[in-house]
């Protein structure tokens, strides 16, 4: 029964094979082209990302940092973002961008990781692995999840408007959208909990010990 309620919930979560391999190879394209970014600007560009890591870390370290205020703007951007893809993904044209919207994120997200690692060296892995598991892990799965279901739902749409095929059931469709969109705004909840309390103290531990 559990193994049935399980497997419900990932059909209901990942509902077509097809478009999360599209939506997964757009991320992967985004954080590669972030990473080889991060590692082909210039000096000055790349001193002063430098600079900005070192603040943070310094200012984490020192609790020099006003965590109401970061959960705030945090929980706000993470929000929006969500809103925004949502909205969009009700419009063909909103697809679109939604999609542009995912690959800026996996872009910014490589060239995270790889400023981290340019910075430290072999301990900016260390780095690079919390701040993808404890800061930006559950953000890039409720975008995935919610570009996954606006691809497939305009693709319904698509489908009944050129294919007259009037048995596809939009309005149970556009239900399980607006459900799996509930369900991301509580995800990104606990993803903003976890940037601004649970990220900066695991990273405390690692300033300490190994950097």
């Amino acid at each position: 029964i559990l193994m049935n309620k399980l497997s419900k919930i990932k059909r209901i979560i990942f509902p077509s094979k097809k478009i999360n391999i599209f939506i997964v190879i757009v991320l992967l394209l985004g954080v590669t082209s972030g990473s080889i970014f991060a590692n082909i600007i210039d000096l000055n560009d790349k001193n002063l990302v430098i600079e900005k890591i070192q603040t943070l870390l310094s200012n984490i370290d020192n609790n020099n940092i006003n965590s109401l205020l970061v959960f705030k703007n945090s929980l706000f951007t993470n929000l929006t973002y969500s809103l925004i893809i949502y909205v969009m993904g009700l419009t063909v044209l909103g697809v679109l961008i939604n999609i542009f919207i995912l690959y800026i994120k996996g872009f910014i997200f490589g060239f995270s990781l790889a400023s981290f690692i340019i910075v430290y060296g072999t301990k900016g892995i260390m780095l690079s692995i919390v701040y993808t598991f404890f800061g930006q892990v559950l953000n890039l799965i409720v975008i995935m999840i919610l570009c996954i279901y606006s691809v497939m739902y305009i693709s319904n749409v698509l489908k009944q408007i050129f294919n007259n095929k009037h048995s596809l059931n939009l309005l149970r469709f556009f239900k399980n959208y607006s459900i799996i969109f509930g369900f991301s705004l509580f995800i990104t909840l606990i993803s903003s909990l976890n940037e601004t309390f649970l990220f900066p103290a695991i990273i405390k531990i690692i300033i300490k010990l190994f950097i």
